[in-house]
């Protein structure tokens, strides 16, 4: 899927494509063949590769498993970057750092947050991990950045790490500034503003500062506001990583949305819906932010659902996610070679090809198991539409594999 990404962009006549992929570091301890490390990885096919995830101000139970060291016990007490696995400093940054003696040209960054960070209400059981720390670090984000001392804190800490562990710079996954559900409020907004722009004057222009960015309306913001808010961050950025995809899944309402497509490209498959890539990039043009610094973002894993009408299209009523992959392990969410097997084994015993939508989607007549995901036709879709829009290039969630 990586390779059909890379082959696509580079093939075309116009230079200088970005193709930043993502490395999950936990996908380490992936069972059923899916565990993945940097050594993995064919640095020759990305521009930059973002290693995920460091975090602020706190310990993980990885990086201390001490039992008796409670969550509250874990805080810092500052906004200094720290890693969130135990291998991270002596083992997964060297291996990523080592990529470059492969490709010279290619640039690495540490991601600071993501989704669990701001997980408030995480559990074992969501997070698929004993001991979720979103719910203790959902606001760190908030706090920090309206703080002007932990703001300086934070960036000279973040500053000195990525360059002590060799990377050329950060991608802020604050997800999501001003949305009271994942530890944030309104005055977001503006303090984040004012952190990127101490960040940008404390780091200077050769250090990478990027953002994954939201491809809907997050937060108290909404409308053409929130995409407003997304170009004046704009003006201390790189570029930002879209994160088109997500649009859809078993989060929804099983009864009055349905199974819907994970990333749909030029139209949402709800009837009448604005949920689309098409739709993200037409409000981020919209709100005059560069298109040179618009990556979009695309999946490499699908969202499923379990239904009980097992006849074709989406749409249809959910009882619940998809069960856990035997290698992601997270419910509603498998990986592409997860979904290959499960077409290989018989058990996606349909599958289809929707022109509306542009992606492919299976399902079982068995199980009721139904999935949106991308594969390689659809992604080529994707490509030539961000070469038509003349974007700065593609990102990919994540980089994975499985061994063969």
């Amino acid at each position: 899927m990586e390779t059909l990404t890379a082959q696509a962009l580079s093939s075309t006549s116009k230079k200088g494509y970005k193709f930043v992929g993502y490395f999950g570091n936990w996908a380490q301890y992936r069972q059923g063949g899916g565990k993945f490390f940097p050594d993995q990885i064919d640095p020759s096919l990305f521009t930059h590769i973002n290693f995920a995830f460091g975090m602020l101000g706190f310990v993980s139970w990885s990086v201390d498993p001490s039992p008796t060291r409670t969550g509250n016990q874990r805080y810092t007490g500052d906004y200094t970057l720290q890693p969130v696995e135990w291998n991270d400093q002596t083992v997964l940054y060297p291996a990523m750092q080592n990529l470059k003696k492969k490709n010279p040209n290619l640039k690495t960054l540490i991601a600071i947050g993501g989704w669990s960070f701001n997980s408030c209400d995480d559990t074992p059981e969501s997070a698929g991990t004993a001991h979720p720390y979103g719910p203790f670090t959902c606001q760190l984000f908030s706090k920090m950045a309206a703080n002007p001392n932990g703001r300086r804190q934070f960036i000279n800490s973040a500053i000195a790490y990525a360059k002590q562990y060799g990377f050329d710079g950060i991608d802020l996954d604050w997800e999501y500034p001003g949305d009271s559900a994942r530890g944030g409020q309104d005055a977001d907004y503006n303090n984040y503003l004012t952190l990127l722009k101490e960040f940008r004057q404390t780091a200077g222009q050769n250090f990478i500062i990027i953002m994954a960015s939201a491809a809907v309306p997050k937060g108290s913001k909404t409308g053409d506001q929130f995409f407003l808010w997304l170009a004046q961050c704009g003006q201390y950025l790189d570029w930002f990583n879209v994160m088109s995809y997500d649009y859809h899944g078993a989060f929804d309402d099983p009864k009055t949305i349905g199974t819907g497509v994970n990333a749909p490209l030029l139209q949402d498959s709800v009837p009448n819906g604005t949920f689309c890539i098409k739709d993200t990039v037409d409000a981020y043009l919209k709100a005059k932010i560069p298109k040179e610094k618009i990556v979009l973002g695309m999946p490499t894993y699908g969202r499923s659902y379990v239904i009980a009408d097992r006849t074709d299209g989406y749409g249809k009523p959910f009882s619940s996610a998809g069960p856990a992959g035997p290698a992601t392990a997270t419910p509603g969410i498998l990986a592409y070679y997860e979904i290959l097997e499960k077409i290989a084994n018989g058990e996606l015993n349909v599958q289809k090809w929707d022109e509306a939508t542009l992606t492919p989607y299976a399902y079982s007549t068995k199980t009721g198991l139904w999935v949106s995901y991308d594969n390689p036709k659809s992604l080529g879709y994707k490509v030539s539409y961000l070469i038509e829009k003349e974007l700065g290039g593609a990102m990919v969630w994540a980089i994975t594999s499985k061994k063969k």
